[in-house]
Parts: structure tokens; sequence; C-alpha cells
């Protein structure tokens, strides 16, 4: 039972390293000790070939994940599958189903087998979806369905094994004013409350090892205790879940299982840089997967913004991978627009990130565009912007050598316009 990790150790370059390196700025032989050390990981479950494998990781682009799903109050497969299509289209490279209900196994089956991205789930919304009491649910029922799914071929788990009986004594007296905004990490907690028991991620986190040695999935640690405000940032309880996800992270890794770090939703933007290097330090630079995070509580509607800031300052400090957030964030579900809203915004974070990373290629494709402003050459400048679409619907109300916001005074042609004596 063999993961990419365990080939990486063994100097083993495989079809799924070499796809993921082709998109890559790094080095052959950096590349594959860094995935022997757990730095860089290829989420590549072994039941589900693809012809797209992507690694997540120092050295390595910044990459974005987007959160789709059903759920029973809008179980439309067609209305999820149009967002789909929507990643496919903007090149993403995650996506995560976090689909609930008695329909979310069929709808995860056919993303699986219709696409090429990189797969995620949350296996306890499953467990959950089976019980009108998801309390009731066995510690065996948690294990059965991780396992399931990993036979299925998810990529990877977000599994938040980090939230514990000791972790909850300090809980009960802390002042946060949003407890727990994570929907696994919230339906863990009230069944460790109801059972009187340990969490059974926890408890059973070497059975889960065994899981996804066997099928190959990439455990992503999840933040239960991640802030819901800003004011509740880097607070005791979400460094004390991070000290457990690092002690889990060295438990995988000595069993060849790569691991993820889920990092923090709201965070003052000031606090962002130091949370990346304590999370870092902590888990023993695992990749950081971040959602946002968002630099204020206030932005409902433009979450998109605030989370792509938040996330533009995160991967200038360490984060990998970028989880999206949509204007639809605290609202509702997304619609097919939010989706497209939030997607757009990631990249950006994502590009402007790999730039500044020294990143070639992500930089050739700026010079590209400015170059083709340079020129005044409209057509160019609109298929090279990250949204064509978008680009040439703005500039159809003004078709002229220059813009409309300033006409014959456009700085580029003034200063191009060549000057009698």
């Amino acid at each position: 039972m063999k993961t990419q990790m365990s080939y990486a150790k063994e100097g083993i370059f495989t079809r799924e390293m070499e796809l993921a390196i082709q998109t890559e700025e790094i080095d052959k032989k950096e590349f594959l000790q860094k995935v022997a050390e757990g730095k860089i990981v290829i989420p590549a479950n072994k039941n589900r070939k693809r012809d797209r494998y992507f690694a997540i990781g120092q050295g390595t682009y910044v990459k974005i994940n987007v959160n789709i799903g059903v759920s029973e109050s809008c179980p439309s497969f067609d209305y999820e599958i149009q967002k789909l299509e929507v990643a496919k289209k903007f090149d993403v490279e995650s996506v995560m189903d976090l689909s609930s209900g008695v329909e979310a196994s069929t709808f995860r089956k056919r993303l699986l087998n219709e696409y090429d991205f990189i797969v995620g789930t949350v296996p306890v919304y499953q467990v959950a979806s089976k019980h009108q009491d998801f309390t009731k649910a066995s510690a065996k029922e948690f294990i059965e369905e991780i396992e399931r799914q990993a036979e299925e071929g998810v990529d990877f788990f977000t599994i938040h094994a980090g939230i514990t009986r000791r972790t909850l004594e300090r809980f009960e007296n802390n002042q946060r004013i949003l407890k727990i905004v994570s929907r696994g990490g919230a339906l863990l907690y009230k069944w460790m409350m109801a059972n009187n028991k340990e969490n059974p991620l926890y408890e059973y986190f070497d059975d889960i090892l065994k899981i996804c040695k066997k099928h190959d999935v990439t455990l992503s640690l999840g933040d239960s205790l991640r802030p819901g405000a800003v004011a509740d940032a880097t607070d005791a309880l979400q460094i004390e879940e991070l000290i457990n996800l690092g002690e889990l992270t060295r438990r995988a890794w000595a069993e060849d299982v790569q691991v993820m770090i889920e990092g923090p939703g709201h965070m003052r933007a000031n606090e962002i840089a130091a949370n990346m290097m304590i999370q870092k330090r902590l888990c023993h630079e695992a990749p950081f997967y971040v959602l946002g995070p968002l630099t204020t509580d206030i932005a409902a509607g433009y979450d998109h913004i605030s989370g792509a800031m938040g996330a533009l300052i995160a991967a200038l400090n360490g984060a990998d991978f970028l989880c999206y957030v949509t204007p639809a964030e605290h609202l509702r579900l997304p619609s097919v627009e939010d989706v497209k809203e939030g997607i757009i915004a990631f990249k950006i974070a994502a590009h402007s990130a790999n730039i500044a990373k020294g990143f070639k290629r992500p930089l050739e494709k700026d010079i590209a565009i400015s170059i083709a402003r340079c020129d005044l050459d409209w057509d160019r400048i609109l298929n090279l912007s990250i949204d064509p679409e978008k680009a040439k619907e703005y500039r159809s109300s003004f078709p002229n050598d220059t813009c409309s916001m300033c006409g014959n005074l456009c700085a580029v042609k003034n200063s191009k316009d060549e000057i009698v004596l």
C-alpha cells in the first residue's frame, strides 16, 4: 500500500508527479524531496485516474478550491453542474463537494466520474444526513463512511479530528462571540456532548490512516475552532486545536499519509502573517489550506472581496491553497453568478501571490497584456484578461482606439504620438 509520499521517499517519480510538475516551475529533485517530507501534497486517490494532477505546497503555484454541492433544501443536480462548468471554464484546480441529504452520494459519484478536478469531501456531512438525530450515529459509522468515499475515489477528506474532549474543557469557559462556525466541528461537538465520549475521528485516527494509506487519500485536517469573527481570532481555542493538528500530522506522516492543514476564517489583516507563521511552525511546514481569511465581518454580499484580500496576504506569508468565498457567504447557497464572482476574486489573489513569489509564467501574462495596452491593441487586451467576456462587454459600450474614461486625453495615446517641431 504505497502513497505518493511513499514513492517519493523511495525516489520514484510517479505518473501523478510527472503530470503535476508540468504546470510548475520547481526543480524535479527539490519537488520529490518536498513530497517525501510532506511539504508538498499531490491529492491522487489511486481508485480514480485523471488526466490532470496538481501539487499543493512549498515551491509550487498557489491553487484555489471551489465549494459546491446539493442539499435537501436545494437538491438540483443541474444547477450544481452549471457551477462545475464555471469552475472548469476558469481552470480551477480543486472542488470540494459539500453535499448533504439523501442524494449527496449520487451527486458525488457523478462529480468523480465526469470531471478531473481534485475532489474533496467532508464525510461527517454524509453521516449526519442519514440520521434524524445525528448524535445517535455510532463511531463505526464515521469510519465506514470514510472508507466508502475513499473507495469511490475522493482525493482528500476534511477530517475534524483536532477538537477533543480536552479542548472542550477550555471551550466551555471561553468568551468567544461566535463559538463554532465550522459545520463539521459543530456536529462533532454536539455528538461528543450528547454521548459524553471522545471525538470518534480523534479516537479512531489510526483506523482513518489505514484507509487513507490504502487508497492514497490526502487528509485535510479541519479547523473546527477557526474564528468566525475577527474579534475571536488567534485565541487559545484556535491555537490549542492547531497544536493537536500538528501532533496528528506527525502520526499521519509516520504512515506515509499526505496531510494539509486548514486555516482561519475571519481575522484582522494585521494578524494574518503571524498566523501563517504559527500554523507552519506548529504543523511542521505541511501545506496550508485557508478559507479566506475574511478581513472584516461587515462585508455581507461582498465577502468575496474581503476574503480575496485576506487570501492574498495569507498566500504571501505561507498559505498554499485558497478556498474561495462567494458574495453569498453567510447569506444563502451561492448562485452560478456568485460562484463565478468568487472564483475570479480568488484566481486574482492566487495569481497576484504567484507573481510576488517570483514565478515567471504568471508574470509573463501580465507583461503580455501590458504590451497590448502600450500598443492600444484592444482585441489582445480583452482576450488576455482573466474574464474576456466581461471585459468585452464593458469595452463594447465605447468601441474606439481609446476608452470613454480618457477619450483624446488618453495618456498612452498621447505619449506615443510623434511631436513635430
